[in-house]
């Protein structure tokens, strides 16, 4: 199997990418191959394999996603944001492959968001790609988004809403026991949203904590999270 991350920019530092492979040594039982996609190499631990960025696409941030879907595979693929922690045994994570489609996570802590096809006011929708896993001919996914590159990215906030509204019906999820936020929670029963005095979600039991939002701007007035919400967490990677 190919796992791969991308790094991009300065948000993320090599200390990122080499947690993360740490983490996928340690949860990973098959073999594998460890690839990153950047710009940028410097300090990255010499066991991964460095594919550099095509920057004449001149995107930014998550966009970058989508040149994965440049090619077809016949690999069966996982990608996994920086900013996530590896809890336990991962490895069956190849049995959600398949062919010509992509499994990615189901934000169950947005039932707000929930049915909301056809396209509603505003672009809300319930899917978080830290996670995705695919295979096949997926290129016309890159395709139709490069081909309006500039329009798609003035439209939409990431590559979340651009799959959840052009590419529908090439999407599968993840069962909702394996992937949790750690500022969401899993669901309307498990603390979906984090506040002031509602501590950050943590459950052991999970197989992947995604940490989105991290270092975002806050909005909705909620605290956000940085660095701090790490703490604890190191004995999954060290």
């Amino acid at each position: 199997m190919e796992i791969v991350c991308l790094k991009w920019g300065d948000k993320f530092s090599h200390e990122h990418v080499n947690r993360l492979y740490k983490m996928v040594k340690k949860n990973f039982y098959d073999d594998f191959t460890f690839i990153c996609y950047t710009e940028n190499s410097t300090q990255i631990d010499n066991r991964i394999e460095i594919r550099p960025l095509n920057m004449k696409y001149d995107l930014e941030k998550w966009w970058w996603k989508l040149t994965l879907f440049k090619y077809i595979t016949n690999k069966p693929t996982m990608f996994l944001d920086l900013d996530i922690v590896i809890q336990h045994n991962i490895t069956h994570y190849k049995n959600y492959c398949k062919d010509n489609e992509i499994c990615t996570v189901k934000a169950y802590w947005k039932p707000h968001a929930r049915d909301l096809l056809p396209i509603p006011p505003g672009y809300n929708m319930d899917l978080n790609s830290s996670v995705i896993v695919w295979k096949g001919d997926l290129t016309q996914v890159w395709k139709e988004f490069y081909d309006q590159a500039d329009y798609f990215m003035c439209k939409y906030q990431g590559i979340d809403s651009y799959l959840y509204f052009h590419h529908n019906k090439i999407l599968n999820f993840f069962p909702k026991d394996e992937i949790y936020s750690r500022l969401h929670g899993m669901d309307e029963n498990k603390m979906w949203w984090h506040g002031p005095k509602v501590p950050l979600f943590y459950d052991p039991s999970y197989t992947i904590c995604i940490f989105n939002k991290w270092k975002m701007d806050k909005k909705f007035g909620g605290p956000g999270i940085d660095d701090d919400a790490y703490i604890g967490f190191e004995k999954y990677w060290i």
